[in-house]
């Protein structure tokens, strides 16, 4: 099974690894995804994977691309082992919607034009799903905010009734309130919200992906790290990696915990044992010095008391002799 249904919303799988697990099933079917990012973030790639996904389940599809050429991308898709040539053959339609300077007078006609023939070729073909790969580049013809607005407006439109799975890419580059305004109505206008960032002041040039918007439905909103490989994007979420890591990070923790319990325990029978021997001597100096002090003073008593008794025993009396000569 290729979609799934969460509390009565129906999800396309993208092919993408990790990508599905993160929104529960994959991009909301017959609604529009905005997958956003700077340049060089794989939003083209991204779209691209998705589409070829649903066309490889029988889902023919539709490729608008408003900044690359046709033969760019299928160049760019060969790498990835996507063979757009051969799903052209019935399944997939790629349509160069670049707009060319000498030719170009008015976008609202243009745009009118663009959609009026997509909807005959999807109608032909049987479209499930369509991309429209940088349309930035084309709401920046625009140069009015309000205008720009109106023909969002009138886009949202055209694909709720065409009831295609949709998604559009758009660069965001910069923070001048005119782009941040522009992008911040297209995340209004979308279903579903797909930021891609790309730091390369990383050493690893480190990628992240995250979800920030998904209307009727949960999803995993923390970041995610992502690599495009030889097979295109993939993910880095795994659950019970992620939940094996935290407990053994809560058991090493422990474990420290109990080490250092034990340490303070010996640490404090050694000072147990000092005191104690502290005490012990204390208290047999204490002893030493009593008799120390108890020895002279009955000595003394002893020669006082003996010289007292000689001194109270009385002498003879020395008799007085006569003298002879006298």
């Amino acid at each position: 099974m290729h979609t799934k249904k969460r509390a009565g919303l129906t999800k396309l799988a993208t092919g993408i690894p990790g990508f599905d697990d993160i929104t529960g099933g994959g991009l909301p079917q017959d609604r529009t995804t905005l997958i956003m990012g700077g340049p060089g973030t794989g939003k083209t790639v991204f779209a691209m994977q998705s589409l070829v996904a649903g066309v490889l389940r029988g889902e023919p599809g539709i490729l608008v691309t408003f900044q690359e050429s046709p033969r760019q991308i299928v160049e760019d898709a060969a790498s990835f082992g996507w063979d757009l040539a051969e799903l052209e053959k019935d399944k997939l339609v790629i349509l160069d919607a670049r707009i060319r300077p000498n030719i170009f007078k008015s976008i609202e006609l243009y745009l009118t034009g663009m959609l009026a023939g997509i909807k005959l070729v999807s109608g032909e073909m049987g479209a499930r799903r369509i991309v429209f790969d940088s349309l930035d580049a084309l709401l920046s013809l625009l140069g009015d905010r309000t205008t720009e607005r109106h023909e969002m407006f009138r886009l949202r439109d055209w694909l709720l009734d065409s009831g295609m799975t949709a998604v559009i890419t758009a660069q965001v580059e910069g923070d001048a309130p005119f782009v941040s305004q522009r992008h911040g109505f297209m995340q209004f206008m979308a279903d579903c919200v797909v930021s891609l960032s790309h730091d390369v002041s990383d050493p690893t040039a480190s990628r992240s992906l995250r979800v920030s918007k998904y209307r009727g439905s949960g999803f995993a909103e923390q970041e995610f790290p992502f690599i495009i490989g030889p097979a295109g994007l993939e993910v880095g979420y795994a659950p019970k990696a992620a939940s094996t890591g935290i407990q053994e990070e809560i058991k090493l923790a422990k474990g420290e915990f109990r080490a250092r319990i034990e340490t303070l325990n010996r640490q404090l029978e050694i000072k147990q044992a000092e005191l104690n021997f502290l005490l012990k001597a204390i208290a047999k100096q204490k002893d030493r010095g009593e008799d120390a002090r108890s020895l002279p003073v009955g000595r003394t008593s002893r020669k006082l008391g003996s010289r007292k008794t000689k001194a109270l025993i009385p002498r003879k009396p020395v008799l007085a002799t006569s003298n002879p000569l006298a």
